[in-house]
C-alpha cells in the first residue's frame, strides 16, 4: 500500500465517521422534536379542555367575595348568604419545564419557553397562598360561619376582613396565573403543537 492509498483510506474513513456522527445527531434531533411536539400537544389539549373552568371560578369567587362584603357590612338583624361563604383552594398547578430542560429545551421557541418558566415559577407561590387562605378560613372564619355570628365585632371583624383581603389577593394571583396559561395555550396553537 502506498502513502497515497493510505492517505485516501484515512480521508475516506474520516469522512464516513463524520457523516455517521452528523446523521446520528440529526436522527436524535428529529426524535427530540417529535417528543417535544407530542409533549406540548398534550399540554395544549389539557389547557384547551380546561379553558371554560376559568369563568366558573370567577363566578364562584365573586359570589364568595360578595357574601364576605355583605357579612362585614351587616348589622344586627341582617345576615349574609351563609352558604356562599367558603374557601377556594388551588390543589394543583401545571409543571411544564422539568422534562423540557432535560430533553428538549433547545427545540422549544425561546418566547414559549420563557412563558413556561413564568408559569412554573409562579405556581409554588399560588399553592402556598392557597394553603394560607384555606388555613385562615378553617381556623378563623368557619367557626364564625357555623355560629352565624352577626354582627361582626372586634377580633371577629378583623379576622373576616383579613380573610376577605387574602381571599381577593389569592384570586388576583389565580387570575394572573390563568392569564399566563392562556398565553401559553395561544402560543401552542399558533406554533402548531
Amino acid at each position: 500500500m502506498s502513502l497515497g492509498d493510505a492517505l485516501l483510506t484515512f480521508v475516506s474513513v474520516f469522512v464516513a465517521a463524520l457523516l455517521a456522527f452528523y446523521l446520528d445527531g440529526l436522527r436524535e434531533r428529529r426524535a427530540t422534536r417529535s417528543w417535544v411536539s407530542e409533549y406540548l400537544g398534550f399540554w395544549r389539549g389539557m389547557l384547551e379542555s380546561s379553558a371554560g373552568e376559568r369563568d366558573a371560578n370567577e363566578t364562584a369567587v365573586r359570589r364568595v367575595e360578595a357574601s364576605l362584603n355583605g357579612w362585614l357590612a351587616s348589622g344586627a338583624g341582617s345576615a349574609p348568604v351563609w352558604d356562599d361563604i367558603d374557601a377556594i383552594t388551588v390543589n394543583a398547578t401545571v409543571r411544564f419545564t422539568s422534562p423540557l430542560l432535560s430533553i428538549g429545551g433547545g427545540v422549544v421557541p425561546p418566547e414559549l419557553l420563557q412563558r413556561l418558566f413564568v408559569a412554573d415559577a409562579s405556581a409554588p407561590a399560588l399553592v402556598a397562598g392557597s394553603d394560607f387562605v384555606t388555613r385562615l378560613f378553617e381556623t378563623e372564619v368557619r367557626p364564625l360561619v357555623l355560629g352565624r355570628v352577626v354582627p361582626l365585632e372586634g377580633r371577629d371583624r378583623e379576622a373576616v376582613d383579613l380573610y376577605r383581603r387574602e381571599f381577593v389577593a389569592l384570586f388576583e394571583r389565580m387570575r394572573a396565573y390563568g392569564d399566563v396559561l392562556a398565553e401559553i395555550r395561544e402560543d401552542l396553537v399558533r406554533l402548531g403543537y
